[in-house]
């Protein structure tokens, strides 16, 4: 079964990968899902609800991955355990949790190098895990 989610992340990543918000803004795109901003603005469109859903964990974010839909989770970056003036966001996938609770997802990183299936404890530092925001949206 073709997953569309995983397919858009492989399609944006290379392009994106330097660019956390621009990755999640290119997948969307590719979904045909719009998503504005810059990090700190998609968490804050995250946790407004209305098209998207929250969800209440990496656990729930993982099952609705696995369910087709697409989940993006971030932390603004005022809230990170090292305060930044940028968040930093991902797109869950479906795949193996970390630790219990962090899911598979892809991301850009700002000035960085990007992440392609890697588990969420490798996107922040440990303190931040338990503050990361999830939402789902159907594709």
């Amino acid at each position: 079964m073709p997953d569309r989610v995983r397919d858009a992340c492989e399609a944006c990543f290379e392009d994106h990968q330097h660019d956390c918000s621009g990755f999640v803004r290119a997948v969307g795109a590719a979904l045909d899902v719009t998503i504005a901003g810059q990090a700190n603005d998609i968490v804050n469109a995250l946790r407004a609800g209305d098209p998207w859903r929250p969800l209440a964990d990496g656990i729930a974010a993982a099952a609705s991955a696995a369910a087709g839909k697409l989940v993006v989770g971030g932390l603004r970056g005022d809230e990170q355990a090292s305060p930044s003036e940028h968040g930093h966001v991902v797109v869950v996938v479906t795949g193996p949790l970390a630790h219990g609770r962090c899911p598979s997802a892809y991301w850009g990183r700002l000035g960085g190098e990007g992440s392609k299936f890697t588990t969420t404890n490798f996107a922040w530092l440990e303190p931040d895990l338990g503050r990361v925001s999830y939402s789902e949206r159907d594709i």
